[in-house]
């Protein structure tokens, strides 16, 4: 009997110490430690209990038995594990709670994710598909289940499919990379795409998330810039050709006449006057040249810089009190560079031209700034407006707004149109360190 309660005594006192070890490896990791305390207390008395009922088996001590320590000793254990109970239901409604909201930003999370209009792909480091949204899955044409079976190459076409491992590497390199490519839908259909790809940990494990916009239209506005800058290039060199044809010709053309009579003059006087008049055809042919390469490049513009020109072209249009324009020029130094001088102020006369032919407006602002190496056009007046799209499709009263566009997209630059009721707002920023010549 005495061998039996000894065991049973003694797997006791172990499991309580095993119980004592498992709680303070619970104290390590929790947040709420004094529950876990107040718990391994506990368990360190209940062992204390076991001892000293060996020992009195063992007839060593008689602290287990027929005095007040044992009663003590219950009672302390007792309110330590109440204690501890309760302190660790708090915990357990603190997890529930998180569990709670867990629950809740991943049901928004996912109906965000199914519910954006841009297509996102979620890839593993070897490209394959692992997630994907509502928009990708029926721009591809394709369900979420066919496409976590596919590789990302799969959706390439063409030629665009031996880039994949390059933008793969080139993401995993540098974190985060942006390219354009085209893919593919289940029918056959190709469109052109621009993809924003990054590398993102999920559960300490890289992924590369992919966030693809169509970008057809954008396309398409590129061709038809392109075609604007033709145009354009097309339209000045005609206007150039017919200055020098009407303007700059007749007076050279007179001049050899005058040239090839002098050898016919009868006299000294006759001679003197057809020099003197001459001289007279020479001054308005340096004048007519002049004026033509002024229309190339202003001479102001060449000798003291884009803000002084902007100045002088906005005051004389200013004095004839058909309109206001209210000029700030801030931080505009000749250290942008010749080449986009000429494009801002062509750009710049061109809005104003565009306005004193169309808009009926009253009042131009115009807030030309460099700030942090980029040259801000704010442009606005208080006219009637019109339509950026139909302006850019069909041209005609608003070919300007196509050299417009066209000339920041050479740049590089970000164009911003908005009808503001009544007026425009046009905004414009160029990268100076990209573009500086």
């Amino acid at each position: 009997m005495d061998t039996t309660v000894i065991f049973m005594i003694t797997l006791s006192m172990v499991l309580r110490l095993l119980t004592f070890a498992v709680v303070i490896n619970y104290y390590k990791v929790s947040r709420l430690r004094t529950a876990w305390l107040l718990i391994a207390a506990a368990m360190v008395l209940l062992s204390l209990e076991n001892l000293f009922q060996l020992l009195a088996l063992r007839g060593i001590s008689q602290l287990a038995s027929g005095s007040v320590v044992p009663h003590a000793a219950g009672l302390t254990v007792s309110v330590l594990m109440l204690t501890g109970t309760v302190l660790i239901n708090t915990i357990l409604k603190r997890l529930d709670t998180v569990e709670r909201t867990k629950k809740s930003v991943e049901k928004n999370f996912q109906m965000l994710f199914d519910t954006t209009s841009d297509q996102i792909l979620l890839l593993d480091t070897n490209g394959k598909i692992v997630e994907a949204n509502h928009a990708v899955c029926q721009r591809l044409e394709l369900s979420r289940n066919q496409l976590l079976s596919l590789h990302f190459a799969d959706l390439k076409s063409g030629p665009h499919v031996e880039g994949v491992l390059d933008h793969i590497n080139r993401i995993q390199n540098g974190s985060y990379y942006i390219f354009e490519t085209e893919l593919r839908s289940k029918t056959g259909q190709r469109f052109p795409v621009e993809i924003n790809c990054s590398l993102i940990d999920i559960e300490a494990k890289p992924y590369i998330a992919c966030v693809a916009r169509t970008i057809a239209e954008r396309k398409e506005l590129d061709k038809k810039v392109r075609i604007a800058i033709i145009e354009t290039e097309e339209t000045e060199r005609r206007r150039f050709a017919k200055e020098i044809h009407d303007g700059l010709g007749p007076l050279l053309s007179t001049i050899k006449l005058y040239v090839n009579e002098l050898d016919g003059a009868k006299n000294t006087h006759e001679k003197e006057e057809s020099i003197l008049f001459i001289n007279k055809l020479v001054d308005e042919a340096v004048d007519s040249a002049r004026n033509i390469a002024n229309n190339i490049t202003p001479q102001l513009l060449t000798d003291y810089g884009l803000t002084k020109a902007i100045v002088h072209f906005t005051d004389a249009i200013n004095a004839t009190n058909l309109l206001q324009i209210k000029v700030r020029c801030s931080n505009i130094d000749r250290q942008i560079g010749p080449t986009l001088e000429l494009i801002f102020y062509r750009i710049i006369t061109e809005l104003i031209n565009n306005t004193i032919k169309h808009a009926n407006a009253n009042i131009i602002t115009i807030d030309f700034r460099l700030s942090d190496h980029k040259l801000l056009l704010d442009y606005r007046d208080d006219g009637i407006g019109f339509d950026l799209q139909q302006a850019i499709e069909k041209g005609d009263n608003h070919m300007g707004v196509k050299n417009i566009i066209s000339r920041v997209r050479s740049m590089n630059g970000t164009f911003n149109f908005q009808n503001t009721n009544p007026g425009i707002h046009i905004y414009i920023a160029v990268d100076t360190l990209a573009r500086k010549t």
